[in-house]
């Protein structure tokens, strides 16, 4: 029996992963079917009250204000995810400019770049009204400082403090709002109505170089071979 189990391992292997990946697609299968049809009776609360939420965006007004809290924990998983990663790359050492050449990403680089940084400032600040938000504005300045890196000239120094702290700014004026007005209003993570769009703007201000940084960090992590 135990001869004949060695000999058959790989299949056995195989057949019990393609069961569980089959239970497990049918079982949410099963529970999507189940589920009650939505009444959209949440998504017209949150628009009702969406006055009160210092934006007129509802994505942006659920992120930061109806369910801010998720939003916190996804910044303090971003800044874990810089913790990990971090030393890593403090093993090579920083390469400084390299300019000596002309290269077609470096021009590229030098057409996009200001175009770029107008957008993501632009996105930032539209994403009280309209679609955009920090997320996006980050991922535009990650592009940046990847095009910089793909030209060979490096403008982050990971070792220095200031870097760290920005990478962190996003946590901590996150957590910085949420002590001022708990200190207020005994309530937590509850935005006062008069003060919440310029409190969820500063937010997204910090958030936004915090996580441009750490999308960055992870990119030189894998370029260097550190997956």
């Amino acid at each position: 029996m135990s001869t004949l189990l060695k000999s058959h391992r790989q299949a056995i292997e195989k057949a019990i992963i393609v069961g569980l990946v089959v239970t497990f697609i049918i079982t949410l299968l099963l529970a999507l079917f189940n589920q009650p049809v939505h009444d959209n009776s949440l998504q017209a609360l949150a628009v009702a009250d969406i006055n009160q939420t210092g934006v007129t965006n509802i994505v942006t007004a659920v992120l930061l204000n109806y369910r801010a809290y998720d939003t916190f924990i996804e910044f303090s998983v971003f800044l874990c995810v810089a913790i990990a990663v971090l030393p890593y790359i403090l093993e090579v050492p920083v390469v400084k400019f390299q300019l000596h050449t002309e290269s077609q990403v470096l021009l590229i680089a030098k057409a996009f770049i200001p175009l770029t940084i107008v957008m993501a400032g632009y996105l930032l600040w539209i994403g009280s009204s309209k679609p955009g938000g920090a997320f996006q504005a980050a991922a535009l300045l990650a592009g940046c400082l990847v095009l910089l890196s793909l030209a060979n000239v490096r403008v982050i120094d990971f070792t220095k403090l200031g870097y760290r702290l920005l990478m962190s700014s996003g946590v901590l004026a996150f957590s910085v709002a949420i002590l001022l007005f708990y200190l207020e209003s005994q309530a937590f993570i509850k935005f006062p109505v008069e003060l919440a769009g310029a409190s969820i703007l500063a937010i997204e201000f910090f958030a936004t170089f915090a996580i441009a940084l750490i999308l960055f960090l992870c990119f030189e992590s894998i370029n260097k071979g550190h997956a």
